[in-house]
């Protein structure tokens, strides 16, 4: 079960005002309407640290018991967790695996959950590491978690199939209190953009200086995260050319290099790369380019485009041309509507 602090993910403090911070930037994450049980989790944890804060003693004689009464590969658990230099290694995991493989079958089955439980609290964890401790200890194979939180452990072992959202050993080079805050954050948007995607772009929008680690797979997650709500990030856009220059028919580079460099205000110069994305790649998402480029930069034309795309798009199932009314089209009049209305909501 987390302690408070994991839940605010904030280490142990009695200053009152890091804690209410804390709350209040978790709470977007976790809506009374959209996530109740997890709204009701940081609720307890924030009253629960605030108690805390007062009386910070009855916190310490509680840790100093459990300690002691903790199993020694337990505690070799947590001293690699708390490892700077091993936490993300997976020859340090390996390592780890070899010492348990020391002890018995029946200890094994007794620290099986346990371990797992400690993992899921943890604050910084490498869940491609942890996955070679999931496979050692068959956490996907057993049914019977001893207590643990059903919901929880299923969605902790869902993680750990997806796996880190980059390569944690990037990070080795930079100070410990980077690591952690690019961790953190990047843990929080995938899971914003996960399970809570109307929050991405106030998440997106929040100030700080957020580090981007060099590492591909990242930077394409961030092609997509960005792109998906309209948001444009000019480093983004030389990310999308390498890839474009890496897979030349990808049609994926392809959109979210043009995605980007819409998103990032480009104007004239974008059109005619625009209309031959649309030639290549007839989609509804080339379609969504062409006329959010219109709105932008050529709104005057914005309505005689809908047509066009509208009436190109009118095809029966051989492929030829259906007959094709604007007054008469569902998506035509509501694409005008939309679009007026933002207008005149503007002027």
């Amino acid at each position: 079960m987390k302690t408070c602090w994991q839940i605010l993910e904030i280490e142990s403090t009695t200053q009152i005002d890091i804690i209410r911070q804390a709350y209040l930037a978790r709470l977007p994450l976790c809506h009374p309407e959209t996530d109740p049980q997890g709204f009701k989790a940081l609720r307890q944890a924030y009253e629960e640290a605030l108690r805390l804060a007062v009386n910070p003693v009855e916190e310490a004689d509680d840790e100093e018991k459990d300690a002691a009464a903790e199993h020694e590969i337990l505690r070799a658990f947590r001293t690699l967790l708390d490892s700077e230099s091993d936490r993300f290694q997976p020859s340090a995991w390996q390592k780890f695996i070899q010492q348990l493989n020391t002890w018995n079958m029946e200890d094994v089955d007794q620290l099986r959950w346990p371990l797992c439980a400690i993992a899921i609290e943890a604050r910084y964890l490498s869940l491609n590491c942890a996955s070679l401790l999931a496979e050692r200890l068959n956490w996907h194979s057993f049914n019977d978690s001893e207590g643990m939180d059903e919901e929880e452990r299923e969605a902790f072992l869902e993680a750990i199939q997806a796996g880190d959202c980059f390569d944690f050993l990037s990070l080795l080079e930079y100070p410990v209190a980077l690591q952690n805050q690019t961790v953190e954050y990047y843990f929080a948007l995938e899971r914003c953009c996960r399970y809570h995607p109307d929050y991405v772009t106030a998440f997106l929008a929040m100030e700080g200086p957020w580090f981007i680690p060099d590492d591909a797979k990242l930077h394409r997650k961030l092609l997509r995260w960005y792109s998906s709500v309209q948001t444009g990030m000019a480093e983004l856009i030389p990310v999308a050319k390498q890839w474009q220059m890496e897979e030349p028919e990808s049609e994926d580079a392809r959109y979210y290099l043009c995605a980007q460099r819409l998103y990032c205000g480009e104007g004239e110069s974008l059109l005619a790369d625009l209309c031959a994305y649309r030639e290549s790649y007839p989609s509804t998402q080339a379609d969504n380019l062409l006329l959010q480029w219109s709105k932008s930069h050529c709104p005057d034309y914005f309505a005689l485009l809908v047509m066009v795309i509208e009436a190109r798009s009118m095809v029966d199932a051989q492929g030829q041309p259906l007959k094709y009314v604007p007054g008469e089209s569902a998506r035509t009049r509501l694409l005008w509507r939309k679009f007026y209305i933002a207008e005149n909501y503007r002027r």
